[in-house]
């Protein structure tokens, strides 16, 4: 899977202008992460055989998120306790389809294509941030969020053929493309 919109190199140095409210941002989005993997067990609790993968990524990103608290807390600072609306993901639901089965499926999708571009951004945020520890942690989380992107393709595909999930993938990407070239940059993930 390839993104359909590159993040140029100058969003990363805008970013790391405001480098604890980018931290701040990505503490939010490893919880929400962590928290859409238990809200896929719990609304479906049928999926058994993809239930120890999302419990196993859920604690990867509350790890995650451990890691980052602990930059947060380097930096100075504390957690703004406040969930902030994330435009990019408002914008990759407005495409999810409403029967349960292709809500399923397309939350799966989003979730790859998210971390996709997470994992994107992570990487140009550790090759321009200054700061040698900063850096080091989002140059080797870019690597560990590979992972997970094809996890949840392949957890679609083992509840719908490939055709299927590949073509709802390339629209939702399209999609993505269209999100993430339209928003005004920020110091965030998305």
């Amino acid at each position: 899977m390839k993104l359909k919109y590159t993040t140029p190199i100058e969003w990363a140095e805008q970013a790391v202008e405001d480098i604890d409210s980018f931290l701040q941002d990505h503490a939010d989005a490893e919880r929400k992460v962590a928290n859409m993997c238990l809200s896929l067990i719990a609304k479906y609790p049928n999926r058994t055989e993809i239930i120890d993968e999302l419990i196993q990524i859920s604690v990867e990103e509350l790890l995650h998120f451990k890691q980052v608290y602990e930059l947060i807390r380097y930096r100075g600072h504390q957690l703004n306790g406040v969930f902030q609306k994330d435009p990019y993901i408002k914008g990759l639901m407005s495409i999810v389809r409403s029967d349960s089965d292709e809500l399923f499926m397309d939350r799966l999708i989003i979730a790859s294509i998210a971390e996709l571009r997470g994992s994107e951004r992570f990487k140009l945020i550790g090759d321009v941030v200054k700061d040698e520890k900063i850096s080091k942690f989002y140059l080797n989380l870019h690597k560990q969020e590979l992972d997970h992107i094809d996890s949840f393709i392949k957890m679609a595909k083992i509840y719908f053929d490939n055709e299927t999930v590949n073509e709802r993938t390339e629209i939702i990407l399209q999609r993505e493309a269209e999100v993430s070239s339209s928003l005004p940059w920020r110091s965030a993930i998305h």
